[in-house]
């Protein structure tokens, strides 16, 4: 396997990312579209990044990748690359051309072909988004800004709990709700599924982020909360720097009752099993039985 995670080159190639939502649909027209004006390039073995200057025997690696690694450069806008991101961009670039191709004959569809191209359409429309604003989150705002206490509190974050951490398959341990769930085999009894509750609620990658003491963190929590008014500012809440630095207090707060990444990667660690009524005493202040409901 071939990739660079050093840049070598000011290329810049940049795309812009299709909604994952409609990849499934995409996934399903495939063998419907024309694939005419697609270069679908060519399958096989690399030759030309062999280095046959180099016996397989003595360095089977240098063998196989060494030219490409001498000539291959990272894009400037990636922080890696290798032939999984060549494939992932050819993909991307492909599903791409054939949702442009349904969305250029749009009245003319019908069912999920249909779908897809009003859906792309009305992604790709950003003036009828703008002019949107925040109208279409009203309705949610306005039901944040009801929760008068902990009970409701709990409802909501049980509410809008999703499936959205995978350790073992993915080592996906992020989740920007303030627990994220997975549901997987039991470690100890794979003979049934078990859910899974991991830690979260932070808006930057881990809790080094807040309270790591190096100058290169403490320059990006500058810059985060420098992000955040401005998110604000563009939302038009007020004061948004003072919004600002209470919503990063409280993120700083959660960080530092958080475990460590190696901690929260370690399967081991993870797989502790809590009846119902140890939540409410191995976890107090949250109303569990409002959360879990």
């Amino acid at each position: 396997m071939r990739a660079l995670d050093t840049p070598r080159s000011s290329k810049v190639h940049i795309t812009r990312s299709i909604p994952s939502a409609i990849l499934p649909w995409c996934c399903l027209l495939l063998c419907q579209a024309s694939h005419a004006n697609l270069d679908v390039g060519s399958a096989g073995i690399d030759l030309a990044g062999i280095d046959s200057s180099v016996a397989p025997g003595d360095n089977f690696f240098t063998y196989a990748n060494g030219k490409w690694l001498t000539s291959a450069s990272i894009p400037a806008d990636r922080s890696s690359w290798g032939v999984g991101e060549e494939l992932i961009e050819a993909t991307n670039q492909r599903v791409s051309a054939l949702i442009k191709e349904l969305n250029a004959s749009r009245d003319a569809r019908q069912g999920d072909a249909r779908k897809i191209a009003d859906y792309f359409a009305s992604y790709m429309d950003e003036a009828t988004i703008e002019a949107k604003g925040l109208a279409p989150l009203a309705p949610t705002l306005k039901r944040i800004a009801g929760i008068g206490d902990r009970v409701a509190l709990a409802h909501w974050l049980g509410e809008t709990i999703r499936a959205d951490v995978d350790v073992l398959n993915a080592t996906n341990l992020y989740t920007d709700n303030p627990l994220g769930l997975w549901i997987a085999q039991d470690l100890d009894d794979p003979d049934r599924y078990l859910p899974f509750l991991l830690q979260g609620g932070l808006g930057m990658p881990d809790r080094e982020y807040y309270l790591s003491k190096s100058p290169q963190m403490a320059e990006i929590r500058r810059q985060y909360r420098a992000h955040i008014a401005r998110v604000l500012r563009l939302s038009g809440t007020a004061a948004p720097a003072e919004h600002a630095a209470a919503i990063f207090q409280l993120e700083t707060k959660l960080a530092a009752a958080h475990g460590s990444r190696e901690e929260a990667s370690d399967v081991r660690k993870g797989n502790n099993h809590w009846r119902r009524q140890d939540f409410d005493t191995r976890a107090p202040g949250m109303n569990w039985s409002a959360f879990l409901q």
